[in-house]
């Protein structure tokens, strides 16, 4: 597919009221996601290591989950960890986990450009990359500004993986 600019009407932030969306990581873009999620109107859940970032999940008043936990509860995953812990993060928690028809949404496309991670056949692949770091893109979402991003389909198993994709982006403000 060409290059082409989505904008604002051409997503419907309604399609998520009925998924069950969970975030991987609260590091730095992980944060933002979820606070602007929320504060679009989608639930989130947090799946995370007990760490600082978990601790901070739970202060900022969201549920923190283990991976492989918020893995099953969802179907559709947000990996926000980083690119160097992401594969063996992806191996042991979330791929046996993965049900026929759950989204695998990436914020960049290094693991699966790289084979790094090869998700399942039955699954939707999707990109929503900022071109920021996360705090640009929680100050871009709190002042109404808006950010580009980068969105993608790599895999459509369903037939609604960029109605997805494009939802979650307005969702975080893009």
């Amino acid at each position: 597919m060409a290059a082409r600019l989505f904008r604002e009407e051409d997503a419907e932030l309604e399609l998520l009221a009925h998924k069950r969306i969970a975030l991987i990581g609260y590091g730095n873009l992980g944060r933002a996601f979820a606070l602007n999620l929320r504060d679009s109107g989608v639930r989130i859940t947090i799946g995370n290591l007990e760490d600082i970032y978990a601790a901070r999940a739970r202060a900022d008043g969201f549920e923190v989950l283990p991976i492989d936990q918020a893995t099953q509860r969802s179907d559709v995953l947000v990996m926000l960890v980083s690119d160097e812990v992401m594969p063996n993060a992806y191996l042991e928690m979330v791929s046996p986990n993965l049900k026929r028809g759950d989204t695998l949404v990436f914020a960049s496309g290094y693991n699966i450009a790289f084979g790094f991670i090869e998700p399942p056949s039955f699954v939707d692949v999707v990109m929503v990359a900022p071109r920021m770091v996360g705090a640009g893109v929680r100050e871009k979402f709190l002042s109404g500004e808006g950010f580009l991003s980068f969105v993608g389909v790599e895999r459509d198993a369903t037939g609604a993986a960029w109605e997805t994709a494009l939802a979650l982006a307005k969702g975080v403000g893009s």
